[in-house]
């Protein structure tokens, strides 16, 4: 396109735009011009990052950005797009917008001659796609999406050096998913390498991607109600927890979390009794959590007192549950992986030979420290009788 015509969408534009973005439409204009497109990208990149651009975000993409655009670092022509149909409603009216824009990279590709200096746009086409899976879940499609999401886990997995951007975007749309379908344990797995991919600081990189109190949320959540997750040291380690930590409204989430590593069977029932009225996905799940805490104290129990034998009624103490249950428990503890071990019905006792590993915390460290010391202090009393009953036969 000729500059003159650039040139006047670009004044056009600069009307209707916040004055403080004036600046950059000059930048616009004159990266243009001298086709310096590392700049440009950049010089776009601040403005589409900028709250008061959001006005006219769709209109620069479709006035200026597409005439330039295989010139654009690929993955930020699509980060453009996406940012300016954030506000858009009409997820058909997305769906065209990212169908079209892939349709032009992969044009652009069919065009490209070996050798001739210029990058293809395979990246661009995935991180299109995974956005569109992203849509059809939203409009409710969710076989369309798990097909797509299917067929690009087997792509990315494939690739070498994929983009963080990419895969962030890939887990970020699968955990929606798995979200939607209530799918606890895969959600929960699936957020936790989205957070992973978040410690990317690529400068190019727009789209908001910080960690946000509803997947904080969501992620407690999942930890009480997924059937496989008995650990919660990583998460209730984690950074997204601060976000919980600072509302009032969410800090039972954390409280029962700790409840649950250290199988504290009164400060659960003190919390859950609480909450269970207030939550109703809580109410719907509230026997699972009884036998989870039951499983809790059980492992704590083993852990906390370094007990390799206990009897059918400690293990009645420790959990509250009736002596006839505790078989039971201890089947499906081992059933889980929390534990290895055999079972005396006879005798009612239970053999304990391994405990899964765990992130432990504060309290459950100076647990372990007081044991250590108990252990030293034990093993220097052995070593001292031991020295003074031998002393004769040393002689």
């Amino acid at each position: 396109m000729a500059v003159h015509e650039i040139d006047t969408i670009l004044s056009t534009l600069r009307l209707e735009a916040d004055p403080q973005l004036g600046e950059l439409f000059d930048q616009f204009e004159h990266n243009y011009e001298n086709k310096l497109w590392h700049q440009l990208t950049q010089s776009l990149c601040v403005f589409y990052s900028d709250e008061r651009s959001k006005p006219l975000r769709l209109r620069v993409y479709d006035a200026f950005v597409v005439k330039f655009l295989e010139n654009v670092n690929e993955l930020s022509l699509v980060q453009f797009l996406l940012v300016s149909l954030q506000n858009v409603t009409d997820y058909d009216e997305s769906l065209r917008y990212l169908t079209h824009l892939k349709q032009t990279l992969e044009d652009i590709d069919a065009k490209k001659t070996r050798n001739d200096g210029l990058n293809n746009h395979e990246n661009g086409c995935l991180f299109i796609d995974i956005e569109i899976a992203r849509i059809y879940l939203l409009k409710e499609e969710l076989i369309k999406a798990r097909d797509l999401l299917d067929t690009l886990e087997k792509t990315i997995e494939m690739k070498d050096n994929v983009p963080l951007i990419l895969t962030g975007s890939f887990y970020s749309a699968n955990a929606q998913y798995f979200k939607i379908k209530n799918d606890f344990n895969s959600f929960y797995y699936t957020a936790l390498l989205y957070l992973s991919t978040l410690e990317d600081k690529n400068e190019l990189i727009i789209i908001n991607k910080e960690p946000s109190v509803e997947l904080a949320y969501d992620l407690c959540i999942a930890a009480l109600l997924g059937d496989k997750i008995y650990n919660f040291g990583e998460l209730l380690q984690h950074p997204i927890m601060e976000l919980i930590s600072d509302r009032t409204d969410y800090t039972w989430l954390s409280q029962l979390l700790n409840a649950l590593t250290v199988g504290d069977l009164s400060k659960f029932d003190t919390l859950i009794n609480i909450q269970i009225p207030k939550t109703p996905i809580l109410a719907e799940n509230e026997s699972f959590l009884r036998q989870k805490i039951c499983l809790m104290s059980l492992v704590e129990c083993i852990f906390s007192n370094n007990i390799r034998m206990l009897s059918f009624q400690d293990i009645s103490n420790a959990t509250n549950l009736p002596k006839e249950q505790v078989e039971h428990l201890v089947i499906r503890a081992i059933s889980l992986g929390l534990l290895k071990g055999s079972i005396d019905q006879v005798n009612e006792l239970v053999s304990i030979t391994w405990v899964q590993p765990r992130i432990i915390n504060d309290e459950q460290i100076t647990k372990m420290k007081v044991r250590l010391e108990e252990w030293d202090e034990q093993v220097r009393a052995l070593a001292e009788r031991m020295e003074k009953r031998g002393k004769p036969i040393w002689v």
